[in-house]
């Protein structure tokens, strides 16, 4: 219990929240009082009537509750002094117990309790400890308890909020870096591919410049939220792959689906996606497939749905003996960056690969409700 005091902190007791939330507590804890007292009597009186003379007790029970957890229980017990802690207590419930007898016999009953009636001396009361223990001890010693316990529960909801926030920050941050990442690494392969047009004197290069002057206008401007909608991102492959065809022209094969606008608008119809996972992806298959092969190249990519369920298979062509070429598929920039997205987004996520002669295939299975 010692280590569990250790977060014992909850906010300052003159946050509103706070206020309201111990007023609930006090209230419902008097009912529950009154109601044990109906119970009890037999309904011989009104339960309103019985919470009313209940809150008689209210003052001793703030008192004692409010010292017992801000002094008692956070400087004795927490720092192990148990036999102080024992003693205070036991006399911070005495002195509470008198308190609320004092409190009963000087102030409600000269205003609720039609006299004649014998008033106890301060010396009496405290002398009669046998009275204070079985009439006034109890429920002090209950609504203390019920008063620590709540506050318990509270501050461990509060420290795990705390945990969650502290890992969606965290999250939110290795996503920015991992995104950083991103785009220099992609930047640095489209370079290439623009430099390599430059010396041919190509025509196809200000086509070239124009489609990754919107790609990186995308990528820096309008993928900072966590989700974006799936028509973005298809719309972002198309510009790609264009930049893509300029640099092979008609050495490259491929294919891509769904390919007519009615097939899109049911595909993309009210989802959405992590930024840049189907980038990179399409992405690593052109680095390591078409910029590797030796003969015509081959990309195949295949985006499909089922419900919020998002397949993507994206298979590119490679030198059926390069084991060295495998290795890359699996370890290049852009795929530990897109596998440490994935476990970030979609912690249910399925990412298989599959090698046979020839043909290196990635099949991607995320639930795009996240």
């Amino acid at each position: 219990m010692a280590s569990r005091l250790a977060a014992y902190n909850l906010p300052s007791s003159t946050s509103t929240n706070n206020l309201k939330s111990q007023l609930w507590f006090w209230g419902c804890l008097m009912a529950t009082f009154a109601i044990i007292q109906f119970v009890k009597e037999g309904n011989q009186q009104h339960f309103l009537t019985l919470f009313i003379q209940n809150l008689r007790h209210l003052p001793a029970y703030l008192l004692v509750a409010y010292i017992f957890n801000d002094y008692v229980l956070i400087r004795q017990y927490k720092k192990q002094k148990y036999v102080l802690f024992t003693v205070s207590s036991l006399l911070l419930f005495y002195l509470g117990s008198a308190f609320d007898r004092l409190f009963t016999v000087y102030v409600y009953e000269p205003i609720f309790r039609a006299p004649p009636f014998e008033q106890e001396s301060v010396v009496e009361i405290l002398r009669d400890w046998e009275f204070l223990i079985t009439g006034y001890f109890t429920p002090i010693l209950l609504a203390t308890f019920a008063m620590t316990l709540d506050r318990m529960i509270r501050a461990r909801n509060e420290s795990e909020k705390r945990i969650l926030q502290l890992e969606r920050d965290k999250n939110k941050a290795q996503l920015a870096a991992l995104k950083s990442q991103i785009h220099p690494h992609f930047l640095f392969n489209t370079l290439n591919s623009l430099y390599a047009l430059s010396l041919q004197k190509s025509d196809k290069a200000p086509a070239m410049v124009a489609a990754l002057a919107e790609l990186l206008d995308y990528m820096l401007y309008q993928c900072d939220d966590q989700v974006v909608p799936l028509e973005k991102e298809l719309h972002v492959l198309d510009n790609y792959i264009e930049l893509e065809r300029l640099r092979y022209g008609d050495a490259l094969d491929l294919s891509f689906s769904p390919k007519g606008q009615s097939e899109r608008a049911v595909l993309t119809k009210q989802l959405q996606i992590a930024p840049l996972v189907l980038l990179s992806i399409v992405e690593n298959a052109f680095k390591h497939g078409a910029s590797q092969a030796i003969a015509m190249p081959k990309i195949s990519i295949d985006i499909s749905r089922n419900g919020s369920e998002l397949c993507i298979i994206v298979g590119n062509s490679h030198h059926a003996t390069d084991h060295k070429q495998n290795q890359d598929n699996e370890r290049g920039i852009g795929v530990n960056n897109i596998k440490q997205q994935l476990e970030l987004l979609y912690p249910d996520h399925s990412y298989t690969t599959k090698t046979t002669a020839g043909w290196y295939e990635v099949n991607l299975r995320i639930n795009t409700q996240i």
